[in-house]
């Protein structure tokens, strides 16, 4: 998609002093003897790992000066809704440069993106850069990674420092025994990116954050990594976080205010319905709820809705083809504090729709209320929200 196959320095690229030493002249095999004969320290680029690398290696298997790749460092730098302006986040992540076909001025953008990153990730605490250092170095290629985060750093990545980085990063956050068992795999090469992707993630979740399509797709492990951390009850009645998370009258307490569930109706074992419907998807599994009228069929599914977003980013859609209703329980929401629930539905304005889209994309959305007839709907690569 982007290739830029310019010598430069991170230093260079920090200051702003950068300029290209090679120009496109129009003679690919001139320009490639150019680039080989600078012996460059870094090939950098948008995509360039899984796109232009190979190719441009096949072409010159003496050029191995080590690549830096702008999309695999972008949501370590950007976690958080508002995410860099010139990468479609919510997308594939390529670049929107506003042109078509001109690869000089793409190679030229990935400079500017490259010098952002490196201001952003300056801003991220010594614990995030320490781990990210050590995980995003544990596989073939990395050695212009390890150049980034030493640039910031000033020190090569250490598996000691890097394990007490991440305990403290995941401290409060995730299920204790969860961390343990995860703690036993960081060393691993594979893991190493989707853990950073998840540290990533995990230290923005609650709101205003999505793990790009791309991650997901690209490094399915870092999905899995959230929900094992996050959204995988141990089991323990000592462990704080799951006990926290995980019970249905705590979490009707947070979100709505409510120091119980009603009383009526119960299920067979005399607990209240309200209270074992909300409990069943929390824990993770599937069910039909049936109650009256009048008995709060809402908070069933609204209480797991915002549970799940809270802990894993995950959307969750709610289909109903009363669009009044689907209104005010957005309303209602508000109300009570709660701006992440949306609607979809043919009472909507252009603006409006693209509006609920957006921020379903950009991961500002716990819940989607949709009408039956909005279903063919084409929320995008970005549109499940999910981590």
């Amino acid at each position: 998609m982007y290739s830029c196959s310019w010598a430069a320095t991170l230093a260079g690229i920090a200051t702003q002093r950068l300029r290209p030493a090679i120009r496109a002249t129009g003679d690919i095999t001139q320009a490639l003897n150019q680039i080989e004969a600078a012996s460059p320290r870094h090939l950098i680029g948008h995509t360039i790992l899984r796109h232009d690398l190979p190719h441009l290696w096949a072409a010159r298997p003496g050029l191995q000066a080590a690549p830096i790749d702008t999309l695999w460092l972008n949501p370590l730098a950007f976690p958080r809704n508002p995410y860099h302006h010139l990468v479609k986040h919510h997308h594939d992540g390529r670049l929107q440069a506003g042109h078509v076909n001109d690869p000089e001025l793409d190679a030229r953008l990935v400079f500017q993106v490259l010098r952002n990153q490196l201001l952003a990730l300056s801003g991220h605490s010594a614990d995030a850069l320490t781990a990210w250092h050590y995980l995003t170095t544990r596989a073939a290629l990395s050695e212009g990674f390890d150049a980034v985060f030493r640039h910031l750093r000033g020190r090569a990545a250490v598996a000691a420092e890097a394990e007490a980085a991440i305990l403290s990063l995941l401290e409060g956050q995730a299920c204790a025994q969860r961390i343990r068992q995860t703690m036993t795999r960081i060393h691993s090469p594979q893991i190493g990116w989707p853990m950073a992707y998840a540290l990533a993630w995990i230290g923005v979740s609650g709101g205003d954050s999505v793990m790009p399509p791309w991650v997901r797709a690209q490094f399915k492990e870092a999905s899995a990594i959230v929900r094992f951390l996050r959204d995988s009850d141990c089991g323990a009645p000592d462990c704080a976080w799951c006990r926290e998370k995980n019970d249905p009258a705590k979490a009707l307490s947070r979100w709505f205010g409510y120091s119980a569930f009603r009383p009526e109706p119960v299920d067979p074992e005399g607990r209240p319905l309200q209270e074992r419907i909300v409990a069943e998807p929390m824990g993770g599994d599937s069910l039909l709820g049936i109650l009256p009228t009048g008995t709060g069929k809402s908070v069933c599914y609204q209480i797991p809705a915002l549970t799940k977003y809270d802990k894993t980013g995950a959307l969750s859609v709610v289909i109903s083809p009363l669009v009044a209703l689907m209104a005010d329980q957005v309303q209602g929401m508000a109300r009570a504090g709660i701006s992440s629930a949306v609607t979809i539905n043919g009472m909507l304005s252009l603006p409006e729709r693209q509006d609920a889209l957006d921020r379903v994309r950009l991961g500002e959305a716990s819940m989607l209320l949709i009408s039956p007839e909005q279903l063919p709907i084409d929320l995008g690569a970005g549109g499940t929200g999910q981590p």
